[in-house]
């Protein structure tokens, strides 16, 4: 064999032992394609799945930005309001157990009823078992789980969008009858029995019933009936004007002075307000 081949075939076998011990090869292709990198077309799989990687990153942490703002705007809330209002379509939020009472006591009754009834809320109070409360919104309605320490479910609520709306809102007009309000079922009286009796009583009483009575005078339709809720909040209980005109009934929510509240409500039972027979027409 020729000299010259055979310096050649050592050469060749040489490159590959060192090739194979040190990787002196790649490591010399891997620092020439660095230091082009920048000049080649930003194509390919690799760079595709790369740069799809990138953005599944920067959304992921858009949306952890997102829920953190709105679980710290839910729990910074003042308001059953404020809460749904932060809570989007899809998404959820977690309060305590004590938060979300504290903001169904703000509630008027007429409204807080309609969500969940007091004495269910004292039931699981009570129990020890109710921690906290996983708020979230599906098909516009507001489902509510009360959950225990272990997160399980205790109890279930369900609000719907109509209801739903006028919480968010904070009105206290609700285009509905006094029929389908719970809370004034059982003590739904004519207007104009109502104003009748109401008109009997003295000046300071009146207006603990109807601070107001300017405000009903502006209404656009006719008053026909006039609900008394049933329980009260502090030293107020509401009362339900029902409304008809051209867009229907509606109940406009006014709150009055409790002891004269329920003075009048003797008085329109065939009671005394006080203690007298009533004879509809004022003090004997």
């Amino acid at each position: 064999m020729a000299p010259r081949l055979v310096v050649l075939a050592l050469v060749l076998v040489t490159m590959a032992m060192t090739e194979l011990r040190f990787d002196w090869v790649e490591k010399t292709v891997g620092a020439y394609l660095v230091t082009t990198n920048s000049q080649r077309p930003k194509s390919g799989t690799i760079w595709e799945q790369g740069l799809q990687t990138d953005s599944a990153r920067q959304t992921l942490a858009q949306f952890a930005d997102q829920r953190q703002n709105m679980q710290r705007e839910v729990r910074q809330a003042t308001s059953m309001g404020q809460v749904m209002a932060n809570i989007d379509e899809g998404r959820g939020a977690m309060i305590s157990a004590d938060h979300f009472l504290a903001l169904y006591l703000k509630l008027p009754p007429v409204l807080s009823h309609e969500i969940v009834s007091p004495y269910t809320l004292l039931t699981l109070t009570n129990s020890g078992q109710w921690q906290r409360t996983f708020l979230e919104r599906q098909d516009q309605q507001l489902l509510i789980y009360m959950l225990d320490a272990q997160n399980q479910v205790v109890y279930r609520l369900n609000i719907g969008s109509v209801l739903l709306g006028y919480i968010e809102r904070g009105e206290v007009a609700i285009k509905t009858g006094l029929d389908q309000l719970s809370d004034f079922a059982a003590h739904i009286y004519p207007a104009e029995r109502f104003f009748s009796v109401l008109n009997t009583l003295p000046e300071e009483v009146r207006k603990g019933v109807v601070a107001h009575p300017e405000d009903l005078l502006r209404i656009t339709g006719h008053i026909r009936r006039i609900g008394i809720s049933e329980s009260a909040l502090g030293d107020v209980t509401d009362l339900g004007f029902e409304v008809e005109s051209l867009d229907g009934l509606k109940v406009i929510l006014v709150q009055g002075v409790r002891d004269d509240v329920r003075r009048l409500q003797q008085a329109l039972d065939g009671g005394s307000a006080f203690g007298w027979p009533w004879t509809g027409e004022g003090r004997p």
